[in-house]
């Protein structure tokens, strides 16, 4: 199963805590309904790949890396 993981392409994106003023990555793979504003609809986050803990923006690369070694893939697209 994992094996061929090493070329599936997962969808990731930011969400903004106010409250905090943190953000964290949410990673998915197979997430292909839009809604009606064009953007990708990610499941919940127990239902994700991989949901990092909240991160300063500074560390978003550190922890796309730590995404890709953990999923065991090299296709992390970033949603805006």
């Amino acid at each position: 199963m994992f094996a061929t993981a090493k070329n599936t392409t997962a969808n990731a994106k930011l969400v903004f805590n106010k409250k905090l003023q943190l953000f964290k990555l949410v990673v998915a793979f197979k997430v292909t309904q839009r809604n009606a504003k064009g953007k990708l609809m990610f499941p919940v986050q127990s239902k994700c790949a991989y949901v990092s803990g909240d991160i300063l923006l500074e560390d978003l690369q550190r922890t796309l890396t730590n995404a890709q070694q953990t999923l065991r893939t090299n296709n992390i697209i970033l949603e805006g």
